[in-house]
């Protein structure tokens, strides 16, 4: 099962905890739980995605890219059509 799914999965089991009639000290709980794991999911998410960028060589530590980095593939299509 991929992270997306896991996210999708523990939001859904959030919108449905209300609803299965668990005492209030369970949902309590629950909804930690459920919480705790999907600020888990969203931080491996986002270390995945920044290594992947950075392992594309397109991270930077000092932030922007420098002006001469920037080329006309970098801007994306719609961009390029708005500016005509």
């Amino acid at each position: 099962m991929t992270i997306d799914a896991l996210i999708m999965l523990g939001g859904a089991f959030v919108a449905v905890l209300p609803f299965l009639g668990f005492p209030n000290s369970w949902d309590t709980f629950f909804f930690f739980c459920a919480g705790v794991f999907i600020i888990a999911l969203g931080i491996v998410v986002r270390r995945r995605l920044a290594r992947r960028v950075t392992a594309e060589g397109l991270g930077r530590s000092s932030g922007a890219p420098k002006h001469e980095e920037i080329s006309v593939r970098d801007v994306p299509p719609h961009e390029d059509t708005l500016a005509q």
